[in-house]
């Protein structure tokens, strides 16, 4: 209703005869007299600011089913939640897990939890013989630990081993080209490559495009 001459005399006079401690009680006093417009009753309406940094963003949470813990910041403008950080907390960068291949690779055929297994190679790195030995039951094949079984390396074959971090229990399917079988620098060509491109995997994270 609009404010007339005469409603405006009315609330003056409840003003001076109740006088109201301040604003919120002089509201209420003449809301209950009916005195004033039905806008000014209203609560002003609270503006949502979005945690995200786009609706690119706020679209793909909601697609993905991506729930964001509280006291999450994104790397966006003040902290706003951009693509790249909503794809880092549906898949978590991977840990570099200080293995060797074959090791990650037979904790993987069976079901052991690599991230759980005490290394004792150098730096605390995972052995083959770390992981064996968390297997319950091993077969004969398992159970030839003597130097004889072991295979012929050659220096050559040993000092790469070494700068790539191998052991013996990594090379032991390798068939050597050298004499007698023993493995020569270059038979370990394929067991390096592969070892490379597992660690630039690991290592490199995917791109996304900045919103």
């Amino acid at each position: 209703m609009a404010t007339s001459a005469q409603n405006l005399s009315k609330i003056i006079d409840e003003i001076v005869v109740n006088k109201p401690g301040d604003r919120e009680a002089a509201i209420v006093l003449l809301s209950a007299k009916g005195l004033l417009p039905k806008k000014l009753l209203e609560k002003p309406k609270v503006k949502k600011v979005s945690r995200f940094a786009s609706k690119a963003a706020e679209d793909f949470a909601e697609a993905k089913g991506i729930t964001v813990p509280e006291d999450f910041k994104g790397t966006a403008a003040n902290d706003k939640i951009s693509v790249k950080d909503l794809k880092l907390l549906a898949e978590p960068p991977k840990k570099k897990i200080n293995a060797s291949p074959s090791a990650q690779q037979f904790a993987r055929d069976n079901g052991i939890d690599i991230e759980k297994v005490t290394g004792t190679g150098a730096e605390g790195k995972i052995l083959m013989k770390d992981v064996k030995a968390l297997v319950p039951e091993t077969t004969p094949a398992d159970l030839s630990d003597s130097d004889s079984d072991k295979p012929k390396i050659s220096p050559s074959a040993a000092k790469l081993m070494k700068q790539h971090g191998l052991d013996q229990d990594d090379v032991s399917e390798i068939k050597g080209s050298g004499k007698n079988g023993t493995i020569l620098s270059k038979d370990l060509d394929e067991l390096i490559k592969a070892l490379k491109e597992e660690e630039e995997e690991e290592e490199t994270e995917p791109e996304s495009d900045e919103d």
